[in-house]
């Protein structure tokens, strides 16, 4: 465990994000809105998604407990209640950038018109690529995205400077595939090779998929 990095993560706090019950499950022809924050949940934690002055390992972090924090229990919840109404928005956002990505989310951002609910971005493959995070990367480098859409989670620590980060895979519902079939084959089609997404670490890998950076400090 990092130290100090992170700590508020496993202390927990009685505040949750999301006070409100989350919406209510409605059919696939329905037009679910969900708030996109256009990179405003971002930006405090540039440096810890993007920066080149330290190496991923020591910027985002993986396997702390979601339970130990209201903020990331109450949006992982909030996620597995939405999900099908999520994969399709997460299909939506796929069909609209033509290539791979996930749906990321900052479980301490506070949406200004509607604190309730989450709100989401779109980082595409080649966006995910700058953090030079392998677990980011490969998933999203190999997932079906006519098929999954993946959800990324995170808590910031308090500097920004550091995100304790969790994964959320949902199965996208067969009548909302059906529903944009022939988008999805277009999509698809025009996706380049998997061997053609090469995952860009800042440590060294032997694996001829994966090119490494030397971080100078």
């Amino acid at each position: 465990m990092p130290s100090k990095t992170l700590a508020h993560a496993y202390q927990g706090t009685t505040t949750s994000l999301f006070t409100g019950a989350p919406r209510n499950k409605v059919s696939e022809t329905a037009n679910v809105q969900f708030i996109d924050s256009k990179g405003a949940a971002l930006t405090f934690v540039h440096q810890a998604l993007f920066g080149k002055t330290r190496m991923a390992k020591d910027r985002i972090h993986w396997m702390f407990s979601p339970n130990k924090d209201e903020r990331v229990a109450s949006l992982l919840s909030w996620i597995e209640i939405m999900s099908y109404n999520l994969g399709a928005y997460g299909l939506h956002r796929f069909l609209q950038s033509r290539e791979r990505g996930a749906l990321i989310a900052n479980a301490d951002y506070r949406p200004p018109n509607s604190p309730n609910e989450p709100a989401f971005d779109w980082l595409t493959f080649d966006q995910l690529q700058a953090t030079r995070d392998k677990t980011l990367q490969e998933s999203v480098a190999f997932y079906d995205p006519a098929v999954t859409c993946i959800v990324f989670v995170f808590l910031p620590s308090k500097s920004g400077n550091s995100v304790a980060m969790w994964r959320r895979k949902i199965n996208i519902g067969n009548n909302t595939r059906a529903s944009r079939i022939n988008e999805i084959h277009l999509a698809m089609a025009g996706l380049r090779r998997e061997k053609d997404y090469v995952v860009h670490v800042d440590e060294y890998e032997s694996h001829p998929r994966y090119w490494s950076s030397l971080i100078c400090f």
